[in-house]
């Protein structure tokens, strides 16, 4: 199968940091990374984030909060609140809104004027995944926010990453044959996930074919050439999130090459009958719901095809729209 991917949104610069018994000095052998799960969150559902910090050196540097007295490093691994908030006044963790409203200071967490030391081993990386909404309220709302992460007084910077809190989404797919209407897998698949709203609500998808048909297998489309070669424009592609989902009929999925599974990028399948051979060998990001859907899926999988395996006529997909989900619906 061919498909490809949207990357996950990365913060990822090389940075300075402060080095234990000197003043704030500028390494450029460490990087800093701030990086969401997802960059689609659903309103209600934590806001989970990686904050990390690399040697790409080789050798091992050590590094103090500024402005506290260092301890013995922590016998926890990772990396500790005190680096991730390692500010003077205000927290280097900045929460910003679409209209400019700022949020600095972490809730729920008071520094120490005592931080432990923290020992990075060459070409190592330590890191912690949070939930900003723990410690940023304001995240608790919909709404669009940007993260900004300026650790060690800001002697340490990455670029700023967006994040989009809103109600969950359902996703629905109007052809000639009728619609197809189906949910969305946050909780496994978020990246998939989101690449594929930011496709659908950008109108990428709308007037694109299932140019792939296998009777009783699966129908497949999004291809931007119509032929299964193509690729998102900006040529992004997802890491795979292989989960336990069952590939049956209905559920959808992203179409990969099949020496690469980290190539999704904007075509996907949709599996007409249980597909044991491909669990966990391609990501699972949705699934039909409701008798329209299948049977209008039925009914494009009558459609003829020629030895290739192409529909002898077009099965456009007319649109393709992004809608809020019920509400007793599960991410």
């Amino acid at each position: 199968m061919r498909l490809s991917a949207i990357c996950t949104t990365t913060a990822l610069i090389t940075c300075s940091v402060p080095v234990w018994g000197q003043p704030i000095s500028f390494i450029p052998e460490i990087r800093a990374e701030l990086r969401p799960v997802s960059p689609q969150v659903p309103t209600g559902q934590p806001v989970w984030v990686r904050f990390s910090i690399e040697n790409i050196s080789n050798e091992p540097v050590t590094l103090t909060v500024p402005g506290t007295e260092p301890e013995i490093p922590s016998p926890e691994a990772g990396l500790p609140l005190a680096h991730v908030f390692s500010g003077s006044s205000a927290s280097p963790v900045t929460v910003t809104t679409e209209v400019g409203r700022r949020w600095e200071q972490p809730m729920g967490y008071k520094a120490s004027s005592h931080a432990p030391i923290l020992l990075i081993a060459p070409h190592s990386t330590v890191g912690i995944t949070l939930n900003l909404r723990d410690y940023y309220p304001a995240l608790r709302g919909a709404g669009q926010y940007r993260v900004t992460w300026q650790p060690y007084g800001g002697a340490v910077n990455t670029e700023t990453v967006l994040l989009t809190i809103a109600p969950l989404k359902r996703v629905e797919i109007i052809t000639d044959e009728g619609a197809m209407t189906f949910r969305l897998f946050y909780a496994v698949a978020p990246q998939h996930v989101a690449n594929f709203i930011e496709l659908a609500s950008s109108g990428f998808y709308t007037g694109r074919t299932f140019h792939r048909l296998e009777p009783g297998h699966l129908i497949q489309g999004g291809c931007p050439r119509g032929d299964g070669t193509g690729i998102r424009p900006n040529g992004k592609r997802i890491r795979a999130e292989f989960s336990g989902h069952p590939m049956r009929k209905g559920t959808v999925a992203m179409a990969l090459l099949e020496d690469d599974p980290d190539s999704a990028s904007c075509q996907f399948f949709i599996c007409n009958t249980r597909q044991k051979e491909w669990d966990g060998r391609y990501t699972a990001f949705g699934e039909l719901v409701g008798d329209e859907s299948f049977d209008t899926l039925d009914r494009l999988m009558a459609t003829p095809v020629d030895e290739n395996g192409r529909p002898v006529r077009p099965l456009y997909m007319r649109n393709v729209r992004v809608m809020d989900a019920p509400p007793d619906e599960l991410p």
